[in-house]
């Protein structure tokens, strides 16, 4: 079966960073947010855009300050902490990824906002694909679009998921029959082995009977050849 390599065809559709494009605005309609929520959020973006990661971070954990329950706020930090990954911090316990999935997580389930909702479930669908957990992956698009059946986006980074997912177990089930083919060549010449000393044996007895029947028929024509031509008698001279 010819495979390709889907990690290529994967740029066209996700993004490299994991909220690319999608920073929120705290809605004066919400009667939980402030004004000194909507301004730092606001400042925030300003940052981000300029690709000040760390300037943004800080305006988003001072609205969240003003207001704890800002889902905008919560999102927005996630997104920037997905920025903050570095060759110090990345793969150890200060990965600020892992902040970042956790806060993705729990507005998948409390965000009052379905749009942030359904982004935070594409953006850990995101992190699960580039990690190799194409489960995941498709777990979080499928939660994404459920929310919003009518992203192509997501829809189309669930049907690469589902593809890698498959080529994978492809591969997994051709290494398991070359590994049992294997094992198998090593059981018969193992079984081989332990046959070979008792055909060795029966051998060796067979060609030590043949020679000594050889020896008994050489012994008797040497008689023959010694008593040849000469009358017995039972009678003495």
């Amino acid at each position: 079966m010819k495979r390709f390599d889907i990690r290529q065809t994967i740029l066209l559709a996700i993004a490299l960073t994991a909220g690319a494009g999608w920073s929120f605005t705290a809605s004066a309609a919400d009667v939980k947010s402030t004004k000194a929520e909507r301004n730092l959020i606001v400042e925030g973006n300003k940052a981000f855009a300029d690709s000040n990661f760390i300037a943004a971070f800080d305006f988003y954990e001072k609205a969240l300050t003003a207001n704890p329950l800002s889902d905008a706020a919560t999102y927005n930090k996630a997104v920037t902490l997905t920025y903050l990954v570095s060759e110090d911090n990345k793969n150890t316990p200060n990965d600020p990824r892992v902040k970042a999935a956790e806060l993705f997580e729990t507005l998948t389930r409390t965000a009052t906002d379905k749009t942030i909702a359904e982004k935070s479930f594409y953006n850990l669908g995101n992190m699960a694909f580039r990690d190799g957990d194409y489960g995941k992956a498709i777990e979080n698009y499928k939660g994404a679009l459920r929310i919003n059946p009518d992203n192509k986006k997501t829809r189309q980074n669930l049907r690469i998921a589902q593809l890698q997912q498959k080529q994978n177990q492809d591969q997994n089930q051709d290494q398991d029959k070359q590994d049992e083919q294997q094992q198998q060549q090593q059981q018969q010449q193992q079984e081989q082995q332990q046959q070979q000393p008792e055909m060795t044996q029966n051998a060796e007895q067979i060609l030590q009977s043949v020679q000594n029947k050889e020896n008994q028929t050489r012994k008797k024509a040497n008689e023959q050849q010694v008593n040849g031509g000469r009358k017995t008698t039972d009678k003495p001279w």
